[in-house]
């Protein structure tokens, strides 16, 4: 019971009934349907329990997939979910939906079941969320949840190794999942940055997009961010690079000089990952590219890794450029001293 409640509501939060009260309140739909979801789940848990009987059946029948399997990462706020987004809607790919977030144990089995009644999917998807949150059934969920079945660490630790028990279980997954959708899969999760290489070698059709934002205002949303998840700017948002050393409630921290870090060693890590895994596996995206040229993007990754062409000019027509730019959202004095922390100012 603990252990399903856990991938509902996940440990990884400092201040979960703050943040609850923020879900609630928030002008975002998608906050509300969060606990939604979060509370059918725990009614669901009984259910869940049958289905993965059924589930698990899958998973022994099943053989290394076949078909590429798309995994978007990068670090947090640095445009992961909607890169994802926009190639769940302009290829043909399957993608884990907020249902599988009710039935964490049985995803296979609760969209066999239930699926039929979601009338949309991937054509229907827009590019809108609350901190990778999407409001809608059938719209797209990291499921990390999913990802915690292999690492057995928290959520917020890189992990070190994968048992090759746990390898031999995530291949069967992708591997049920392929047999059941008969596509290949398009999942985001931001902290594959730390650890692709793990899956790389678990997963031969394995393929890396990884998003680097510009680091002043990947800091700057990074800031943000531990300000609303956390309702405490000192604590990291994602994952914790040293928690031995993580510093106590009572002992100062300059939060602008934390995000820096943070950023740079996200850094670190993708050229690191892309050292191991190699360029043709790892493909590291600019945020503010991607932005600019879309339909370029989505062209290239669908011929490198789906081997299909699409005709650039035509994509272009219903994938504009989008009209994100990197603007000041905090206050001036700090923006500067993040510009400073990276010798930009």
């Amino acid at each position: 019971m603990k252990n399903t409640i856990s991938k509902i509501i996940p440990s990884n939060f400092t201040n979960l009934f703050g943040l609850a009260k923020k879900l609630l309140f928030s002008k975002n739909p998608a906050g509300r349907a969060a606990m939604l979801y979060s509370l059918l789940g725990i009614l669901m848990i009984p259910l869940d329990w049958i289905f993965q009987f059924f589930e698990k059946r899958l998973y022994r029948k099943a053989n290394e997939p076949e078909y590429p399997l798309i995994l978007v990462c990068g670090p947090p706020r640095s445009g992961t979910t909607l890169v994802a987004q926009v190639l769940i809607k302009h290829l043909p790919v399957y993608y884990f939906n907020n249902l599988t977030s009710i039935f964490p144990n049985s995803p296979i089995v609760a969209n066999k079941i239930f699926g039929r009644f979601l009338k949309k999917g991937n054509k229907d998807v827009y590019f809108k969320s609350l901190y990778g949150r999407t409001p809608e059934l059938w719209a797209p969920n990291d499921a990390l949840y999913l990802w915690d079945r292999w690492t057995e660490v928290h959520r917020n630790t890189i992990p070190k190794t994968i048992s090759p028990k746990n390898k031999l279980k995530m291949q069967q997954f992708f591997g049920a999942v392929e047999n059941y959708s008969g596509l290949p899969l398009v999942n985001k999760n931001n902290r594959l940055n730390t650890f692709a290489n793990l899956v790389a070698e678990t997963m031969d059709t394995a393929y890396f997009i990884c998003l680097d934002r510009d680091p002043v205002y990947l800091a700057q949303s990074e800031l943000i961010a531990s300000r609303f998840i956390h309702g405490n700017e000192k604590v990291p948002y994602g994952v914790r690079f040293d928690e031995k050393n993580e510093p106590t409630k009572d002992q100062h921290v300059d939060p602008i000089q934390q995000v820096c870090d943070q950023v740079l060693r996200h850094k670190k890590m993708m050229r690191e990952q892309e050292r191991l895994i190699g360029k043709e596996r790892f493909i590291i995206v600019p945020y503010e590219e991607f932005c600019a040229k879309p339909a370029e993007w989505v062209s290239e990754i669908s011929n490198r890794i789906l081997g299909q062409k699409l005709g650039t000019e035509e994509l272009e027509k219903i994938l504009p450029a989008f009209k994100r730019s990197n603007t000041r959202k905090i206050e001036n004095k700090e923006l500067n001293e993040i510009k400073k922390k990276f010798n930009l100012s």
